[in-house]
């Protein structure tokens, strides 16, 4: 090949390359980029950065699961992050850059539906100011305060504080940054360890979709809301009950936060994470817009909504106390343990804040608990769930979760037949042998005397 057409060659590929850098889209501090298509092998763009800036970029999942990677111009990764959030939601982080520099940002799907129209991204760049660095510092030091207590309510606060803002917004893009900025990037230790658990619930696009769906139940119960902080000294009643109750209780926290009406209460390590919105709500709320929805019923309470707030927080705090795993000799069998699990809850939790939170099943319970021990028998070891818990959506001729029933009937009858009723209360809580506990509580006994 002669000297001419190397340099011909050398010249193509240089040019071809800078086509390709210039192809490259580029995206511009502080610009909403929204409603982006996600290709399959990915979307690559250049920003360029300063040095010394902080800066804080935001993609929007809309209905795909995608990681994002921030690399320097010699292709090495600075960042890559995949929060826990499925395909809804923020994948957020902030970076200081150390140079005037351009850098890229990639954008990698993990589970890409062809030809759908739900493979939409959106991308926001913004350079955080010195009034946004000292915000981050304010609320820092506006939750230390909040985060040392055993009961955690200011996320209420915050919830209506970004709910008010919504009415400001012009599109769904601004709700969702205003939920995120608002509320979310202000949670409480708590209600951080809420939205981990519940990632797919909590984040900016489902609570902008679930107000806009419901508003006139959240605007219903904002005023019962408030009245959680009044009902900090309850709760805290509700802990030292449980400690004189049971000996080798384990202290906790209890977080009440607002959600998307998903969750009334779920444990994690070290919370009892409370959905307010849930478990505030009663009959005198506005359910208008659930009509001919299951939920409807479950939201309906008729009873004091403070007493149903020390039921729900003393169930779940009995979950916090239980042992997660089985004995060795014990057989796995999974429906059994669920339902023992909350009915557990349940009992024990009556016994501590002296009320029940599902009334209405134990009523139908009492009346069909023959026939509905015998179906229950015939199925000890399903491993589904639905025919007895979490089925609110499912069941339309008798009360949903009867499988909680049916576990509390175990444990009461356990605790009603022990000599020691303290050992029996621990037997109840530290239970990691079903059949063994299902055997020793005589309740099935009392059938076959029948």
């Amino acid at each position: 090949m002669s000297v001419l057409k190397i340099k011909y060659v050398l010249i193509l590929i240089l040019s071809c390359m800078t086509l390709a850098a210039q192809n490259k889209p580029h995206l511009n501090i502080a610009e909403n980029y929204e409603n982006l298509n996600v290709e399959r092998e990915g979307n690559t763009y250049e920003i360029r950065l300063s040095k010394g800036k902080h800066y804080e970029f935001l993609v929007l999942q809309q209905g795909i699961d995608v990681e994002v990677i921030l690399e320097d111009s010699s292709g090495k990764e600075l960042i890559k992050m995949d929060s826990p959030n499925g395909a809804h939601g923020y994948e957020k982080f902030e970076f200081q850059s150390v140079a005037n520099a351009n850098y890229t940002l990639k954008i990698k799907p993990f589970d890409l539906k062809v030809e759908s129209e739900n493979n939409i991204i959106s991308i926001l760049i913004r350079q955080l100011s010195k009034k946004d660095l000292k915000r981050r510092e304010l609320i820092r030091k506006e939750l230390e305060i909040e985060n040392k207590k055993n009961v955690q309510t200011l996320d209420i606060d915050h919830f209506w504080q970004a709910f008010d803002l919504l009415k400001t917004c012009k599109s769904k893009s601004d709700s969702i940054r205003i939920i995120q900025n608002s509320y979310l990037d202000r949670a409480t230790s708590g209600f951080k360890e809420f939205m981990r658990v519940r990632s797919r619930q909590l984040n900016a696009e489902n609570f902008v979709r679930t107000i806009s769906k419901y508003p006139k139940f959240y605007n219903s119960i904002r005023e019962n809301s408030y009245k959680v902080k009044e009902a900090e000294p309850l709760i805290e009643a509700v802990f030292k009950n449980f400690s004189q109750l049971y000996p080798n209780f384990k202290p906790f926290k209890v977080c009440f936060a607002i959600g998307t009406i998903g969750t009334g209460g779920t444990t994690s390590d070290n919370f009892v994470l409370i959905g307010t919105e849930i478990s505030t709500a009663t009959a005198y709320n506005d359910l208008s817009e659930f009509e001919g929805s299951s939920k409807k019923s479950s939201l309906a309470y008729k009873g004091d909504f403070v007493q149903k707030l020390k039921n729900i927080v003393a169930h779940e705090c009995v979950h916090t106390q239980q042992k997660r795993g089985l004995a060795k000799t014990a057989v796995a069998c999974h429906l059994l343990q669920s339902c023992l699990r909350e009915g557990a809850a349940d009992f024990i939790g009556e016994l501590v804040a002296g009320g029940q939170i599902n009334a209405s099943a134990l009523d139908y319970g009492d009346a069909h608990e023959k026939m509905l021990w015998a179906s229950f028998k015939s199925e000890l070891c399903n491993t589904s769930h639905s025919g007895w818990l979490y089925n609110y959506s499912e069941v339309k001729d008798k009360p949903a979760d009867l499988g909680y029933y049916m576990g509390y009937k175990i444990a009461q009858a356990y605790y009603n037949n022990a000599e020691n009723k303290q050992q029996a209360i621990i037997d109840i809580i530290e239970m990691d042998n079903p059949f063994q506990y299902l055997e020793q509580s005589g309740y099935d006994q009392k059938f076959q005397k029948n």
